[in-house]
């Protein structure tokens, strides 16, 4: 940031102007406005190369009213919105305004430099500034996921808008719904996809060995480390970092964490240089992180730091019409690789199958899927080649309502009962066939161990 450039600070709160103004004109010439009407006089009587404005302010204007004045105003500027709350909502509605990025309150002086020096960077090398709708124009991948229903378009649709930004991404949903399929959609459509996309699955990793497995380590510090070790964060700069099952990271971890999403910096385990890093955060859980804040399991600011843009992906049984797709696109996949004869399907089936409730989502389908193909042997698929383990699968209660009045804690409990008796008690295998990690299966059966009768023992 040698050239100096002028930024225009848009918030009602003094102390917020004050210290970004104080923070900022160290590189920037920097102006303040205290409302939309405000920023509207000075954007129409000075150039600017970046917009940092607040969301809500006590008077009736917002940010997204200053995001549209300088889309038309000054066009070639990086608007970013500072916001404390984060909704998929807002973030859709900004970046289709215009907005190039959104900071999520609070946010550290590193994070917020190194944001600014990032889209500076990106305006010198190109000559302007990408807006994401110009970006999205220019890019054009194909969807990694098969399905036309409604609320699946709806996750194209957010993802497709917000990946041209640096917006830390929170993707939830049931296992095996596509989680990580959408990860890499966003790394795919990102400014970053020529940069790298590393993935670490939080919940497979012990907690001893996840720090320097995120940060990295020197030699010697500790048993076994006889060399520097870079870590994921190192390895990703410059491109994307996907946390997978962020849920299951413990709370000491979780500080650290938070730190370098604040900061952007970090320190190797055993080691004192501080190493500044760019790297865009996705994280995903298949279970409710709001809850896990409220049982204090999760923290809360940790929280609000990564669901900038959250996105939830439906379950299958929610994606009305994708069966149908999905089964047809199995087929002929697991046709051509098996070199299998087309089969038909007895009468009704289609019904049948939406009927079923997939707790293991597209991954389950998948499965059964190519099990019914192997099993039918270029013959009539009939139900009974999905369903080996009734028990799985149970009915949605469309059209076909379960005949026993059961909770659904005793269906999971049954659900896992039959999936350990048909692998012989291989909680790897269970698990898989579930959907679901080893490790959420072992919290399963804990919880389940606290109730001998239960369990039948």
């Amino acid at each position: 940031m040698s050239e100096k450039r002028r930024v225009l600070i848009v918030d009602d709160e003094s102390v917020m102007t004050g210290f970004l103004g104080d923070l900022l004109s160290r590189h920037f010439e920097v102006d303040r406005a205290s409302s939309a009407s405000d920023a509207i006089q000075y954007l129409e009587s000075s150039k600017y190369s970046i917009v940092l404005t607040d969301m809500q302010m006590e008077k009736v204007d917002s940010g997204l009213q200053v995001i549209e004045c300088s889309r038309k105003l000054q066009p070639e500027a990086s608007v970013v919105l500072m916001t404390a709350y984060g909704t998929v909502e807002n973030a859709v509605q900004a970046m289709k305004l215009g907005a190039c990025e959104i900071l999520i309150k609070p946010f550290g002086p590193g994070e917020l430099l190194s944001l600014l020096e990032s889209l500076l960077k990106e305006e010198e090398e190109s000559g302007k500034v990408i807006l994401p709708k110009e970006k999205k124009a220019k890019k054009k991948i194909r969807r990694p996921m098969v399905g036309e229903s409604h609320s699946l378009m709806k996750i194209f649709d957010v993802v497709e808008c917000v990946a041209a930004t640096n917006a830390t991404v929170l993707i939830t949903g049931e296992s095996g719904t596509g989680k990580e399929l959408v990860a890499s959609l966003l790394h795919d459509l990102s400014r970053r996809n020529g940069g790298p996309f590393i993935r670490i699955n939080c919940a497979a990793i012990t907690e001893t060995l996840l720090e320097s497995t995120l940060f990295g380590h020197e030699k010697g510090a500790f048993t076994g480390a006889v060399k520097r070790t870079p870590g994921k964060f190192e390895l990703a700069n410059g491109g994307t970092l996907l946390l997978d099952e962020i849920s299951e990271m413990k709370p000491e971890m979780q500080s650290k964490l938070l730190r370098v999403l604040q900061e952007r910096e970090f320190e190797r385990v055993g080691g004192t240089t501080t190493i500044p890093v760019d790297v865009r955060i996705i994280a995903t859980s298949n279970r409710n992180l709001k809850e896990e804040v409220r049982e204090g399991s999760f923290r809360e600011d940790l929280f609000f730091r990564l669901n900038v843009v959250p996105v939830h992906m439906p379950p299958l049984r929610a994606r009305e019409g994708d069966v149908s797709l999905l089964l047809n696109h199995f087929v002929q996949d697991f046709m051509e690789e098996n070199q299998l004869p087309e089969p038909s399907f007895e009468p009704g089936l289609l019904e049948k199958l939406n009927s079923l409730s997939w707790p293991g989502n597209v991954r389950q389908f998948q499965n059964a899927v190519e099990r019914a193909l192997v099993l039918s042997q270029g013959k009539t698929i009939q139900l009974s080649d999905f369903l080996l383990d009734h028990d799985v699968c149970e009915h949605t209660g469309k059209g076909n309502p379960l005949e026993e009045d059961i909770t659904i804690k005793e269906m999971e409990r049954r659900m896992i009962m039959a999936a350990l008796e048909r692998f012989d008690d291989n909680r790897t295998q269970a698990a898989q066939h579930l959907g679901i990690s080893v490790r959420t299966l072992r919290n399963k059966l804990n919880l389940y161990s606290l109730e001998p009768e239960a369990l039948g023992v």
